[in-house]
């Protein structure tokens, strides 16, 4: 069977969205000068069916993340979820939603909605289970709401993969951007990049105000952290009170991307581990390390083992839902 794709257009997005992942497969805008430019990270096989198990502009879930030793504790019992990176857990398992096919509930030129069924013990969760991913072009924003309900009691974190260089090349230039994000609280990670403490940014994580990577990076070559990651792999937990999440901005193209989000915490990556050998829909033919990067708007990962974090739990007659939206206008280069 072929991936089914819809395409989404208001006057300044481009979108095209694909049942494999509930994913965004391709977002181009409007830059400074008016001219189209793809600003997603696009696989190929996407368009191709072609076998992808990257996670780009995915949906994934039931959780998004790693989970120490694939130990869940929900509601005081604890259940052993697929061990299917080493020991630990990720990505809601070897049948996560990222990379299977889901429902088109509902299909219109501004929207489309998918929805995915789990059965209760898949991958160890608890829970017959029903996602939905619900994605609406409005003018100059991308939304998606997810949702989820569940007859047992258990947990859902569910998240967006979409990789961005709002530069338009996908190059390496990615570190170009220029990144800020509403949080001073970060979590440091293990040499395995299983959350291991929280802790107010430092320098090299402060990203408060707009700051280019390149800038962080150059700056702080031998942070513990950077040089395990390859660069950034990092949750932060995101302020109360805040009127947006995350600001991304590229000076060469005047495109600047606004994230909004209900979810508690966003997973910056900044793509150090990208696969050459993923070949792209659009830009120089392969994926590259830094050619984009991630911002996961997502609940704080791995509250079974992260001091000071509990999981958000999931009971029957309630509902899992949470917002993501991602804005674009251009701003002048300062």
């Amino acid at each position: 069977m072929s991936n089914q794709l819809y395409d989404l257009e208001s006057a300044n997005i481009k979108c095209t969205l694909c049942d494999v992942g509930a994913s965004v497969a391709r977002l181009a805008v409007r830059d400074r000068d008016g001219e189209w430019t793809d600003v997603a990270l696009s696989p190929r096989g996407f368009y191709t069916g072609e076998l992808d198990t990257s996670s780009m502009g995915r949906t994934v879930a039931p959780c998004c993340g790693r989970v120490k030793d694939g130990e869940a504790v929900i509601d005081g019992r604890t259940y052993p979820l697929t061990q299917n990176e080493g020991r630990n857990h990720i990505h809601g398992g070897v049948n996560g939603c990222a990379n299977r096919r889901w429902t088109v509930g509902e299909a219109t030129p501004s929207g489309v909605c998918f929805s995915i069924a789990l059965e209760d013990g898949l991958d160890g969760y608890p829970g017959n289970r029903t996602l939905t991913a619900a994605y609406t072009l409005t003018g100059n924003a991308l939304r998606v709401v997810y949702t989820a309900v569940t007859d047992r009691i258990t947990w859902v974190d569910m998240t967006n993969h979409t990789y961005w260089d709002l530069t338009g090349r996908f190059n390496g230039s990615a570190v170009e951007q220029q990144l800020e994000i509403a949080a001073r609280r970060v979590v440091f990670n293990d040499a395995a990049h299983l959350p291991r403490e929280i802790r107010d940014v430092d320098d090299a994580f402060d990203f408060t105000a707009p700051c280019a990577l390149t800038e962080k990076r150059q700056k702080y070559p031998d942070h513990p952290q950077l040089m395990n990651a390859r660069g950034y792999n990092n949750a932060y937990i995101l302020d109360p009170g805040r009127n947006y999440a995350a600001r991304l901005y590229a000076p060469s193209s005047g495109i600047r991307m606004t994230l909004r989000t209900d979810q508690p915490a966003i997973v910056f990556y900044s793509g150090g581990y990208l696969k050459p050998s993923t070949p792209l829909n659009v830009g120089p033919g392969h994926a590259c390390p830094d050619c984009a990067l991630a911002l996961e708007a997502q609940g704080v990962p791995d509250p079974f083992h992260l001091p000071g974090i509990e999981p958000a739990l999931l009971r029957p007659g309630e509902v899992y839902r949470k917002e993501i939206e991602w804005g674009f206008d251009t701003a002048a280069d300062d």
